[in-house]
């Protein structure tokens, strides 16, 4: 039985000795790159007056804009979405019992030019008008499309306003997305969308142009923590340039120089339109709150890591280790029930309880050989002392 257990211990000792912390990986390929068929590539189209243009497509967090567009429509072709936070999410249109689900977003008449037409008599020959009698009827102009279709993410709208405030009952105009309180993490690219009709020309009523993105730290006492207060202090800690306000969007990359050491900072966006001066601007009136946020620390590989990785060489004795002991204390629990259960047949262990029984049944000897009964004198059982209940425990 000695030798069994000294087998199984040099076997455990064998195994914890075996390189196993080189581990099996097999040769991991590369990544193929995207061929030339599917990367986007620049394309030409007639635009104003006969000019000539190429479009050179563009690629923001995953999403491809100004890509070239379809021979044809198809209403089932995907577009992009937006969540609370403003990552950008792919719907797929489907048919079902005849009807379109997710189907592209309808605009209405919020991107339209809504004008007042003026017809006579003349004009219109109605039945029912009198000769000097004058009609006047709105009539919306679409908007050109030009370069807005070329944008395939969603537009904000009216409609797709939100509540914001402590009692949730301010609009957030002209924002759509990010709701207010959500959390941008350092390192993710975030869409800002607002609505381009909202920024007019007091004067011409003419939609504005051009706009500036603003982003401004908002202070707030421990007391105040979680009201909301407008009318705290702001520093402003990033400026775009002055962008384009057609599309109504702009992609926001939070980096980790924002938080100033900090773990999350409270911050403010808002939008500049360029007919307000910017000694007039207020980035608390029509802005919206977010939170910058370090987000969950990631491990980055070197580019030596990299590389080793691409050539299937990794350096991970120390995972092996850890996953090789406990694999080798289980395969020889195993093998020794094994081991245990094959020769159950061929194990006998009378001599081993025979020794101990006799060790617990000894056999003393005679009375008169021990040496502490030498001097005890024996006496016949009536020379015994006696005890009567009757007597009061007297003896005879």
């Amino acid at each position: 039985m000695r030798s069994c257990f000294q087998t199984l211990a040099g076997f455990l000792l064998l195994l914890l000795h075996i390189h196993w912390v080189n581990g099996y990986r097999p040769n991991v390929q590369p990544a193929q790159k995207l061929t030339t068929s599917e990367e986007p590539k620049p394309w030409y189209r007639t635009i104003y007056d006969g000019k000539v243009e190429i479009v050179t497509p563009t690629v923001v967090a995953g999403v491809t804009f100004s890509r070239k567009p379809l021979a044809t429509s198809n209403p089932l072709e995907p577009w992009v979405s937006l969540n609370r936070e403003g990552i950008p999410k792919t719907i797929k249109p489907e048919i079902k019992n005849g009807r379109t689900k997710k189907g592209h977003p309808d605009y209405s008449t919020f991107f339209k030019t809504m004008h007042t037409k003026t017809l006579d008599y003349d004009e219109l020959k109605a039945y029912n008008m009198n000769h000097d009698d004058i009609h006047e009827e709105e009539i919306p102009e679409d908007e050109d499309d030009t370069y807005t279709s070329l944008n395939p993410i969603i537009r904000c709208t009216p409609k797709r306003y939100f509540n914001k405030g402590p009692a949730k009952n301010v609009a957030s105009e002209p924002f759509c997305t990010p709701h207010e309180n959500t959390v941008w993490n350092v390192g993710k690219t975030y869409f800002l969308t607002w609505y381009t009709h909202f920024f007019r020309n007091e004067h011409s009523e003419e939609v504005v142009e051009r706009v500036r993105i603003h982003m401004a730290y908002v202070r707030e006492k421990a007391k105040e923590k979680g009201v909301l207060k407008r009318d705290s202090a702001s520093a402003i800690f990033f400026q775009s340039e002055w962008i384009k306000n057609l599309d109504g969007l702009y992609p926001i990359e939070v980096i980790q120089e924002w938080l100033g050491g900090a773990r999350t900072r409270r911050v403010v966006v808002s939008v500049q339109p360029e007919t307000v001066p910017d000694e007039e601007f207020d980035p608390l009136k029509y802005g919206v709150l977010v939170y910058l946020d370090e987000g969950s620390k990631v491990y980055k590989e070197t580019k030596h890591e990299l590389a080793l990785k691409d050539a299937g060489i990794t350096d991970d004795k120390w995972y092996y280790v850890v996953i090789s002991i406990p694999t080798a204390v289980v395969v020889a629990l195993v093998l020794m029930y094994f081991f245990i259960s094959v020769n159950r047949s061929y194990r006998d262990f009378s001599d081993v309880t025979n020794e101990e029984w006799k060790k617990k049944h000894r056999v003393l000897g005679k009375v008169s050989d021990l040496k502490n009964y030498k001097n005890l004198k024996n006496r016949r059982y009536s020379e015994l002392p006696m005890h009567n209940k009757g007597n009061s425990g007297k003896q005879h």
